[in-house]
């Protein structure tokens, strides 16, 4: 039992260790004298300039309309209708809204995760990472771009590749008045595009290759879906052998014919867990000191969803199992890879198979709270058998 809960307690650590390092990692990128609290710091170096303030630290900012003014020596983290962002960043930029404005006076340090209607983009960036219906880009990108849209426009330089998943492609053309390349659309490294047909780019205007695939009469790549089968399949067995690793009893989830009511808890814990970590997430939001802390909690919930699928597939494989009465480990494992691979089959029938995706989740991340919450009483074990004399007793 003590060996038990010392290797729970060491699977713990790790993970919130793993989940902490980019909470607590420094950012030095900003090269301006800073102090070690959380609030707005004033920096003057003297009289006649003009005082320079600079947020340390990460910004959390849910808001109808934000607009980042002041240097922020961090990650923003932005939920909003519309976004401007007039000043330098020190970390990455996560933003979901209607319409992102990276103006001008602009410099993220590190890469921006956009989802949004509308992103322009007129400073200066490392990488970009967008979702959007119109991704322009009329400042300098460092690195790449890899994007997600309707429409796509290029009116300055991106420093290396593009990536990008479209409809159209436009490319501001070069003036003989000002032939620099801060003054026209072009790639200084390849472009890599997905289009329904082939879009016409203007010479010049990629220095590297252009690659074009057609999502049209795409080809069957069957590796796709092995990958898939590989993905699901090292998912549940992985998690069976750590569940057997730390204790046997964490498998015996449906050892007794499950009732009604422990259905009803599952299902119901499945649905509500998600709901309240959310909500909680928002509610930590709100406490300063506590905010970084959002980023643990997601990542748990996360995790929990990752999981999901196979603690179901698991579940029933263990129902199974005893229905069969199989015992051995090797056994329990061949039904497990089978239970597996018709699951991943099923899941490509329309419709069924995206309902029953949704019903795997949430069995799953129920199954999981239950056994971590819900104390079953005696009477909900299971039954054993008496070698003595074959009646049947019950597991205290």
């Amino acid at each position: 039992m003590l060996k038990n809960k010392i290797k729970i307690i060491v699977l713990i650590t790790l993970m919130i260790i793993s989940l902490l390092i980019p909470v607590v990692k420094a950012e030095n990128e900003v090269d301006v004298q800073t102090t070690t609290t959380d609030q707005v710091d004033p920096i003057s170096e003297n009289e006649n300039q003009e005082t320079i303030t600079i947020k340390d630290g990460d910004e959390y900012l849910f808001q109808d309309n934000v607009t980042i003014d002041t240097p922020v020596d961090g990650n923003l983290f932005i939920f909003a209708n519309t976004v401007t962002i007039n000043s330098q960043v020190g970390g990455d930029a996560f933003i979901c809204a209607n319409t992102i404005n990276i103006e001008e006076n602009a410099y993220i340090l590190s890469n921006v995760f956009a989802s949004a209607n509308t992103i322009n983009m007129k400073g200066i960036v490392y990488n970009i990472y967008s979702v959007s219906d119109t991704l322009t880009i009329d400042g300098f990108v460092y690195r790449d771009v890899r994007s997600i849209c309707n429409t796509l426009n290029i009116n300055s330089m991106v420093g290396r590749n593009v990536f990008a998943n479209c409809s159209s492609i436009n490319f501001k053309e070069k003036a003989e008045s000002n032939p620099s390349v801060a003054s026209y659309g072009n790639i200084q490294g390849s472009l890599n595009y997905y289009s329904d047909e082939e879009i016409t780019i203007p010479e010049g205007a990629v220095a590297g290759e252009t690659n074009f695939t057609s999502l049209k009469n795409n080809t069957f790549d069957i590796s796709i879906y092995m990958y898939s089968l590989g993905a699901i399949l090292v998912s549940a067995i992985v998690i069976w052998l750590i569940g057997l690793w730390i204790s046997p009893k964490l498998l015996q989830h449906t050892n007794k014919t499950m009732s009604w009511k422990k259905v009803l808890q599952i299902i119901g814990l499945g649905i509500i867990v998600p709901i309240i970590a959310t909500l909680l997430a928002f509610i930590i939001l709100l406490i300063p000191i506590a905010s970084q802390f959002v980023i643990l909690l997601l990542g748990l919930l996360m995790i929990l969803f990752f999981i999901s699928t196979s603690v179901t597939l698991i579940d029933i494989n263990d129902g199974i199992c005893n229905k069969c009465n199989i015992s051995k480990n090797v056994y329990k494992l061949g039904f497990l890879i089978i239970i597996t691979f018709i699951y991943w089959l099923l899941t490509f029938i329309p419709y069924l198979g995206a309902i029953l995706s949704v019903i795997t989740v949430i069995w799953g991340i129920g199954s999981v709270s239950y056994k971590l919450f819900i104390k079953e009483n005696d009477n909900d074990k299971p039954a054993t058998t008496d070698k003595s004399d074959g009646t049947a007793k019950d597991q205290k």
